[in-house]
């Protein structure tokens, strides 16, 4: 099953960065309204990039913060409508996979000891203030492929953004291949090693071998990076979509997009 993940936030020239989860207010106006996307060239988007219809609709819904798709996905999974593992197509300024989060420390020594069918219920640690977290808008998908609900990763990133915004720690054999401006492939594989510790990213190429060759290692999940928007090419065939509103790295004049999105989905 494939399900689209989209936020908002891809749809401006500008991506905005550093802004804490708990911000509550929208982005400026005077800064970003021009940034918006207009409508024509968001419709294209939708049926021309993505192979959207509104006379053939998808079951989707529309969320605030992005973290909120767990919360859907577990839903769906709930009640036998989406199957896992499914393959996320993940159109966003920012890869949420974990970067500015202290939750991949947790997950790789802590939440992958748990049976697979048991890490859903263990979602919350304790973060670098000292605070009680769980799944946020910046890495609930590294808590979902660490869930396992995800067999294969599609990152269309804003062209204007990092592209590469996430962590080497969490990729195949602790390698990147870099990005250019053609979609390249970095494959995601979790590891745990009870007997070492994580090292660090200057440490020696032995080192990391020996962490990988006795870490325990989760199933591959093939990533490809789509670093610009005439190679988002899809033909529609989604099972469940969805969309982040993410406020606060969004103006409000960007709301309209939600209006427009519900033409081409039946909401559930």
């Amino acid at each position: 099953m494939r399900v689209l993940d989209l936020d908002m936030d891809y749809f401006l020239e500008c991506v905005p960065s550093g802004i804490g989860e708990s911000q509550i207010y929208r982005l400026p106006e005077q800064d970003y309204a021009h940034e918006v996307w207009d409508n024509k060239r968001i419709r294209y988007f939708f049926e021309k990039n993505l192979g959207l219809s509104k006379s053939n609709k998808i079951n989707g819904r529309i969320i605030v913060g992005h973290n909120e798709a767990i919360t859907f996905w577990k839903e769906l999974i709930k009640k036998g409508k989406l199957i896992t593992p499914f393959e996320v197509v993940h159109i966003d300024s920012h890869a949420d996979l974990g970067l500015g989060y202290s939750s991949w420390k947790y997950i790789l020594n802590t939440l992958l000891q748990y049976p697979v069918e048991d890490r859903p219920q263990h979602n919350q640690y304790i973060d670098r203030f000292g605070k009680m977290s769980q799944e946020g808008i910046g890495d609930y998908l590294l808590f979902a492929i660490a869930y396992r609900w995800i067999s294969k990763l599609t990152y269309c990133a804003n062209p204007n953004g990092d592209k590469n915004d996430y962590l080497w720690d969490i990729l195949k054999d602790l390698h990147e291949n870099g990005i250019w401006d053609d979609p390249v492939k970095n494959p995601i594989q979790l590891v745990y090693n009870p007997n070492m510790d994580f090292p660090s990213y200057n440490d020696s190429v032995d080192d990391k071998k020996k962490y990988l060759d006795a870490g325990i290692k989760e199933p591959e999940v093939p990533m490809t990076i789509i670093p610009t928007v005439k190679d988002v090419q899809f033909s529609g065939d989604f099972d469940f979509a969805l969309l982040a509103q993410s406020p606060n790295y969004t103006p409000a004049s960007a709301d309209f997009i939600m209006d427009i999105f519900r033409e081409y989905i039946e909401e559930i």
